[in-house]
């Protein structure tokens, strides 16, 4: 198994890469952008599936869930926020918006728990991660109900696959323990959902759907807005919890790396959104102090 150093070094590798990915498909042709919806939901099944199931799948006794818990009812919290405030936007805009307030989970904390804090880091990141399974599965009725592309009624247990997983996972638990092989998928998943997270993320910033939206000050102010909320909602798990585990998820979850998906789900459901491209311009500055952070409580 890796190091901690060897795994943060193999992580930020596979960002670059996986970065530089993205760029180059940016640059394939109007084919591969018609495709793209293509590509996002096969990552959606592939990370909500895989580290959804194991993860509840792993669940060896009930004070576990406890943190990952209060970590997911941030997602709760934010999408009322954001549905309270929407002003004239409709209601699969806010959801969209909240997201981009969302803690980077898959694509960010996960490999940095895991770097840091070893495979308690990856399995508190992995619950919590599951459990926004249900704030994620509101928030995606509400962008497929009034996303201006009509979606397809079949496309919907896909874009719930996330919700689908955790009750895989949590019947599969109680059928009998999890393989011991499910401990090593979670620990080697951080770097490769880093390399198809960034080329994701990469390839929808850059798609011209969302380069068209441009950065006003309104949807700046709306982003930073709910990302205060999510800081504030952490703050209180970080001084109070006695975990220092717990303590380097919620530092990384409050800061860190703007969340991957939104820019992608922009595209997928044809939503316009400053708040969305706000995120991924600014969200990157809270990244330096939040890793500092977490070195500084692990």
């Amino acid at each position: 198994m890796l190091t901690s150093p060897r795994i943060v070094i193999v992580t930020f590798v596979a960002y670059v890469l996986g970065a530089l990915m993205g760029v180059a498909a940016d640059r394939g042709g109007p084919r591969l952008r018609r495709d793209w919806p293509i590509y996002l939901r096969v990552q959606l099944v592939a990370t909500a599936g895989l580290l959804t199931i194991f993860s509840a799948w792993r669940l060896s006794k009930p004070s576990e869930i406890v943190a990952p818990v209060l970590i997911a009812i941030v997602g709760c919290v934010l999408l009322g926020a954001s549905l309270a405030t929407r002003k004239e936007s409709s209601g699969g805009k806010a959801a969209l918006e909240c997201w981009a307030a969302y803690p980077n989970g898959s694509f960010w904390v996960l490999p940095m728990a895991a770097a840091l804090v070893g495979p308690t880091g990856s399995m508190v990141t992995a619950l919590a991660n599951a459990l926004y399974a249900a704030p994620n599965a509101a928030c995606i009725h509400l962008m497929r109900r009034d996303a201006p592309i009509p979606q397809r009624r079949s496309t919907s247990w896909i874009d719930q696959s996330a919700l689908v997983a955790l009750g895989v996972g949590l019947a599969l638990h109680l059928v009998g323990p999890a393989p011991t092989f499910s401990r090593w998928i979670l620990d080697t998943s951080g770097p490769v959902f880093a390399f198809v997270g960034a080329a994701l993320f990469a390839g929808s910033v850059l798609h011209p759907h969302n380069i068209s939206i441009g950065n006003g000050a309104d949807g700046v102010r709306r982003w930073l807005g709910l990302t205060l909320v999510r800081i504030v909602c952490l703050a209180p798990i970080i001084a109070l919890d006695h975990s220092r585990t717990v303590q380097v998820v919620a530092v990384l979850s409050a800061l860190g790396a703007p969340a991957f998906n939104p820019p992608q789900l922009a595209v997928l459901y044809g939503y316009r959104s400053g708040a969305v491209n706000a995120s991924v311009r600014w969200g990157w500055l809270f990244l330096p102090i939040g890793y500092g952070a977490a070195l500084v409580f692990r």
